[in-house]
């Protein structure tokens, strides 16, 4: 007979209740201090984006209860790291950094499902399924569409930040035109997931 474990007990097993509720206090807290995502939009997405996965195998990264705003909260803290570092004449603003970094995978609140195949978790290490009911988007195209739904007024850079920052690498024009500001979301985002990989 199959189990059908899900998420809840998960949570108990690998202890994640704790780190939860610490990473919903500090992007609760961030996120009033930058003034990112509006009360329609936290709202609209819920406890699901606190206890949403970041990915659906063990191979990949964070693939857990939480593991979205915990690789987003890393992901901001190497990208305030890396606009630190740059020329004075390339810094962009710290807000934007932040924002784009906070919505960026907003996307993948409602995406994955928990997988209730034992088999595929214990053997594959396939955590979650994809969300076959909702509309085919790429992460960023989402992420920006639920960000525009809900009133948060991006600039053209911000929103291509956004939907470009999980373009392929052959993608030219996102990669020979894009700004400073999505250089730094990609170049944080990588950084985040080979440090969770790693961990």
């Amino acid at each position: 007979m199959e189990n059908t474990v899900n998420p809840d007990s998960l949570l108990k097993k690998v202890d994640l209740k704790d780190k939860i509720l610490k990473n919903k206090k500090t992007f609760l807290e961030k996120n009033e201090l930058y003034n990112i995502l509006t009360k329609e939009l936290l709202d609209y997405l819920g406890e699901d984006l606190l206890t949403a996965p970041a990915s659906t195998m063990t191979s990949l990264h964070n693939a857990f209860p939480g593991g979205l705003i915990d690789h987003v909260l890393l992901t901001t803290k190497y990208a305030i790291g890396i606009n630190k570092l740059l020329p004075e004449s390339m810094k962009v603003d710290t807000q934007s950094v932040v924002k784009v970094c906070f919505l960026h995978q907003i996307g993948k609140t409602f995406l994955y499902k928990w997988n209730d195949s034992e088999w595929h978790r214990n053997n594959l290490g396939k955590m979650y399924n994809f969300n076959e009911e909702l509309t085919s988007m790429k992460v960023g195209e989402r992420s920006g569409y639920y960000a525009m739904k809900y009133g948060i007024s991006l600039s053209e850079e911000e929103y291509q930040s956004i939907v470009n920052y999980d373009k392929p690498e052959e993608d030219k024009q996102s990669k020979w035109y894009g700004s400073t500001l999505s250089t730094i979301l990609k170049q944080a985002n990588e950084l985040a997931i080979i440090q969770e990989k790693n961990i």
